[in-house]
């Protein structure tokens, strides 16, 4: 029987308990075979970033911060840092304290609050499985001067000091225009056993302190040799680290990843680790492959930009890692800084303002239907939370005129290899139907897709490129970004009996091709099917419970007609939103830019190739959901109407 996250946490954490001994001489023989590579790879960060190094031996890299909201959501002013500690012995000095210092100008710092260092410690108590020890320091900050630059250091007491950083509280009032970045499905270019390694340098093996690795286990780089972009010969050959810095250069008040972070469990079921047949790139069935110190090359990639701009996190199928406990997002929680003003038990779910806009972090993987390791861990709470916290902005008096939603596995979407989640979809889109959300920001699938306005399952209207669509009437904008770096996925292939229409459905004209590519800028090389509908899709329905090859259990294809999908492209791209405020009875915009990296033929660092404008009258945001549609009973799947509708006052 495959066990969840966390009863598979348990049965671990009961096994070490039995071998006290196995289990220290394993973290000391673990720890003595990566320490070089990991202290090489921090120190190289730390000094690239302006550190000094005190006489301990110990560096701080891989800085990032994050947002502090209130319980209820609303824009705090102060911020979080975490960043880890590494040291050339793998232990810290006794005694060892830190410290973060704030001031207005670099090396004028007049506060400074004591942070906390934290040891987390893994170990599967499975003969391969991984051992992990690594430190992290966490601090937040209280209340500082809103629309502020702030400047700051981390200090430990040995006299070791990091470079310099900057970041912006938000403003106190809601006037001026604002930028948020997105993309999802991240990961690394670097191995993390060797930082020097790269695909398109060494496309055989990587060898370093912690093993050997075939290229592509425990990083971005197994692009096929067809992929103009990253593959051999392309305009990027390192995209995860490309979207990465260009993300930055948008100046975005802050960026969100919608889950599949860094990769460090590369299978994505969340099954128990054990990297005994990591050589042949494909794990055990029923276990999964796990390092968790991709974690030191994923952070130490994202900090010239997240030392600098807030970073708020998702989890997707990719993130369950139950070496740790609660849910597999037991080392996430020490490693990042998640609001905690969620439901009780679900870290990753929670909520934030900025200015006009409120935003939303869902875990997908707890409604998914495709894979089930973590499916129903909430017991229904955090949809109920969900719909809590959505009539709240939606009521008279409310603030946010924007709502904007992220989370991991598609509502929709017509990728080949994951398509819709049957579950997320009908868990969340009524509810974001009856609530009037206005962009849904998804990831899992490799590439990037845009639907048009949805509204209980249905498409209401067309809207391409350069359109203006308003969610009070329109519906839900759906994009899937999971475009940001790890090798592509292809959209369906032509109707076949691989890949069968619904039941009743025959394709004729353009239906039957292979489904084109649809963005600014495409040329169909021939004939290639670039309508929005698309006979072909599916989505994943909870049963039958199946269990696949790699031994997680799934549920079950089933084919549907989608004639949602207005922007489709194949490659590595993000989204940069702009907003703009407007005065109460005024109007307020939001703008969704696509920007794609490095397209062939353009020689340009990255292309707009879509681009939609969300638009509302400001304070007018408030809906009055019946009390029969108070818990929506559809789904929003095929067949299956919903049984409400919104009424806007």
């Amino acid at each position: 029987m495959t066990l969840s996250a966390d009863e598979f946490a348990q049965w671990n954490t009961r096994e070490l308990n039995r071998r006290r001994v196995t289990r220290r001489w394993t973290l000391q023989a673990a720890a003595a075979g990566v320490v070089a590579a990991q202290f090489r790879l921090a120190s190289t960060a730390f000094a690239a970033g302006g550190g000094t190094a005190g006489p301990g031996g110990v560096v701080i890299s891989g800085r990032h911060l994050s947002l502090v909201p209130t319980a209820d959501g609303h824009t705090g002013f102060g911020i979080a840092v975490t960043a880890q500690l590494v040291s050339a012995s793998g232990n810290l000095p006794a005694g060892l304290r830190a410290f973060l210092d704030i001031g207005d100008a670099p090396g004028r710092y007049g506060r400074s609050a004591e942070a906390g260092i934290h040891h987390l410690v893994g170990q599967y108590a499975i003969p391969s499985g991984p051992a992990g020890s690594q430190f992290y320091l966490k601090v937040a900050t209280g209340s500082l001067t809103p629309g502020t630059v702030h400047h700051y250091r981390l200090r430990l007491s040995d006299g070791t000091v990091s470079g310099d950083a900057h970041f912006i509280t938000a403003p106190a009032a809601a006037e001026a225009p604002f930028t948020f970045t997105a993309f999802a499905d991240v990961g690394t270019n670097t191995a993390p056993t060797d930082p020097r390694w790269a695909w398109h340098q060494n496309p055989a093996t990587v060898t370093g302190a912690g093993g050997t690795w075939p290229g592509g286990i425990f990083d971005n780089n197994a692009y096929l040799a067809d992929d103009p972009i990253a593959g051999p010969g392309g305009t990027d050959p390192r995209p995860a680290e490309t979207l990465t810095r260009l993300t930055g250069q948008q100046r975005p008040v802050f960026t969100l990843l919608a889950g599949d972070i860094c990769y460090a469990n590369p299978s994505g079921s969340g099954l128990p680790a054990d990297n005994g047949r990591a050589l042949t790139r494909v794990a055990e069935p029923g276990k999964n492959l796990f390092n968790p110190y991709v974690w030191d090359v994923f952070l130490n990639q994202i900090e010239p930009q997240a030392a600098f701009t807030p970073w708020m996190f998702t989890t997707g199928n990719h993130d369950i890692e139950p070496i740790y406990d609660t849910h597999g997002y037991g080392g996430l929680t020490q490693r990042l800084d998640f609001p905690g003003n969620g439901p009780s038990g679900c870290p990753s779910v929670y909520r934030f303002t900025h200015a006009n806009m409120g935003v939303i972090s869902i875990d997908a993987n707890e409604l998914s239907s495709e894979i089930l390791t973590n499916s129903g861990y909430a017991r229904g709470a955090q949809v109920t939370w969900l719909r809590q916290t959505l009539q709240a902005w939606r009521s008279p008096g409310s603030r946010v005129d924007f709502i904007v939603v992220f989370f991991h596995q598609c509502a929709f979407s017509t990728s080949h290899n994951h398509a819709s989640d049957g579950g997320v979809r009908s868990a969340l889109e009524p509810l974001l139907s009856a609530y009037q959300v206005d962009l849904a920001v998804q990831g899992h699938n490799h590439l990037f897709e845009r639907t048009d306005p949805i509204r209980y399952g249905r498409r209401t209207r067309s809207a391409p490129d350069g359109s203006t669509v308003q969610p009070a009437l329109d519906g839900v904008t759906y994009v899937c970004v999971g475009s940001g770096g790890r090798p592509r996925y292809p959209f369906r292939a032509a109707p076949s009996p691989q890949n069968p229409p619904p039941r009743g459905v025959v394709p004729a004209g353009p239906q039957l091709l292979p489904l084109g590519q649809r963005y600014r800028g495409y040329r169909p090389a021939g004939a290639e099917n670039t309508t929005t509908t698309l006979v072909n899709s599916y989505y994943w329905a909870g049963g039958p419970v199946r269990v696949n090859k790699g031994g997680a259990r799934t549920g079950t294809r089933v084919a549907e007609v989608a004639d949602w999908s207005q922007v489709r492209y194949d490659g590595y791209a993000f989204i940069a939103v702009d907003v703009v405020p407007g005065l109460p009875g005024r109007s307020t915009t939001m703008t969704v830019r696509t920007l794609a990296d490095a397209l062939p033929g353009t020689r340009q660092p990255y292309s707009e190739i879509d681009r939609i404008v969300l638009s509302r009258i400001s304070g007018a945001g408030a809906v009055n959901v019946s009390a029969a549609g108070a818990s929506p009973v559809g789904t929003g799947l095929p067949g299956q109407p919903p049984s409400m509708a919104p009424v806007a006052k």
